[in-house]
């Protein structure tokens, strides 16, 4: 079989949201529009209307829809189910018709898009772009930002889940077995299941208990941002030059930032920093607050805050090497790609996609630990040979975009192959479902979530 009609569903696009997966969804649907496939789009919105309802876009060159729910926060792990949304995508499929449904997220839209689809017998290809599937923190940070790798139970889960702060535990330990239950359902019913990188697979099977093989991998296309002869450019420093650090990106809390100046205040304690270091720091910073802490705290170290950045501006800084301290989970970092095709080798935190992405081209360190991080720029200073020798290992892990859509073409007939076995579902059952929106409408409060644990 041959899907030419594709649906693409998503979580938001441009211009209310803009982010990592969103600018895949629009790269991959102009590819598709190109090779003449009949392309199309549904996405969630942050805006809820007094009644839920699909509303067509105009100012797009593809078919467009906006699923715009009618309660607040819908974005919360404990708003994933919505069953008017649910209708109204099982009657949007109903009139479209679409070949294959290409899930990239169920946030803001409804958690049962696969079941429905299935019902429907619609085969579906999802995509697993994040954490969410297997965390209803979505990142699998704990409250005191530590990474986290359990199972997705309550007993493991009740202590870390968001809260608005008037739930009861029934209500919490029955809202987690019911969102574990019915994404494992999501995902067994979906005709393939696919990551970009191996750690995602493995953490989000291992966290909903499935088998690793359900998810298949495909790397994201890579996305050209500097002169084809960037890389050549690189050089270690010069005798004499200071060591040029570069972070890029956004500037969150959970991207380390305050990680890698801790670390920097530490060796600038050990050893005169002066000439011998320079850390460049391009990006928005998310909160005003967070912009005022970090530059308080950097204010006596050999920092440059840059604020928001084009990307030559990074190529004509000439950095030597990119640190990117995430202490959070990262499920591909694009910023990897961008540092390949400068020439950068890259320090980077041990776990998820960066550590698997950058390989001998980059030296790991525990996330939340500055002092390891101390100690590996400590030792760059002191045995400079250490950079070339991580610079000759560079190689992008990601594919061309014609040979990511070729590969895609071949998944979704993967995904098509076979009949559609309706009657399999191990879905939460509706009484199930009744009863903890019950439990949740006794409690209701449009607020957003207060506290994380209870």
């Amino acid at each position: 079989m041959n899907a030419k009609k594709i649906l693409h569903v998503a979580h938001g696009y441009f211009p209310e949201c803009h982010g990592g997966t969103e600018t895949h969804v629009r790269s991959l649907i102009q590819k598709q529009l190109e090779k003449g496939l009949d392309v199309s789009l549904l996405h969630g919105s942050f805006e809820p209307r007094g009644e839920a309802q699909i509303v067509e876009r105009e100012d797009l060159a593809w078919p467009t829809h906006v699923l715009h729910r009618s309660d607040s926060y819908s974005d919360y792990w404990d708003r994933a189910h919505d069953p008017a949304a649910s209708r109204l995508f099982r009657a949007f499929l109903q009139t479209h018709k679409p070949d294959l449904i290409h899930v990239h997220h169920w946030i803001r839209l409804t958690d049962d898009l696969c079941e429905i689809a299935q019902q429907e017998r619609i085969p579906t290809l999802v995509f697993l772009h994040d954490l969410y599937s297997s965390c209803p923190a979505c990142f699998r940070q704990r409250p005191d930002d530590s990474h986290c790798e359990r199972t997705l139970t309550a007993a493991n889960c009740m202590d870390c889940v968001p809260l608005r702060g008037h739930e009861s535990p029934r209500e919490v330990r029955m809202g987690i077995d019911v969102f574990a239950q019915n994404m494992r359902n999501e995902l067994q019913t979906a005709g393939r299941v696919l990551a970009a990188t191996r750690s995602t697979a493995d953490l989000v099977t291992r966290g909903l208990g499935l088998d690793a093989d359900l998810v298949g991998l495909l790397p994201l296309p890579r996305v050209q941002r500097f002169a084809p002869d960037a890389a050549s450019s690189w050089s270690p420093p010069a005798e004499g030059e200071a060591l040029r650090l570069a972070f890029w990106g956004l500037i969150a809390p959970r991207k380390g930032i305050r990680v890698l100046l801790e670390a920097l205040r530490q060796l600038g304690q050990a050893r005169p920093l002066t000439d011998k270091l320079e850390l460049h720091v391009l990006g928005t910073v998310s909160t005003q607050a967070l912009d005022q802490e970090l530059r308080e705290s950097a204010s006596d170290l050999p920092v440059i805050f840059h604020g928001d950045y084009r990307y030559d501006q990074i190529a004509a800084l000439r950095p030597h090497l990119a640190v990117f301290p995430s202490t959070c989970f990262e499920t591909y970092g694009l910023v990897l790609d961008e540092a390949c095709e400068l020439g950068l080798p890259a320090l980077v935190t041990n776990i998820g996609a960066l550590s698997e992405r950058v390989g001998e081209a980059g030296i790991t360190f525990p996330p939340n630990n500055p002092a390891a991080l101390c100690a590996i720029l400590a030792r760059l200073l002191d045995e400079p040979s250490l950079l070339p020798r991580m610079q000759s290992h560079l190689a992008s892990t990601s594919l061309d975009p014609d040979r990511h859509l070729e590969r895609l073409q071949e998944e979704y007939e993967r995904a098509q192959e076979g009949s559609i076995v309706v009657g399999a579902s191990t879905a939460p059952s509706a009484e199930l479902r009744l009863e903890l929106e019950t439990l949740r409408k006794v409690s209701a409060t449009p607020s957003a979530p207060l506290k994380r644990g209870l």
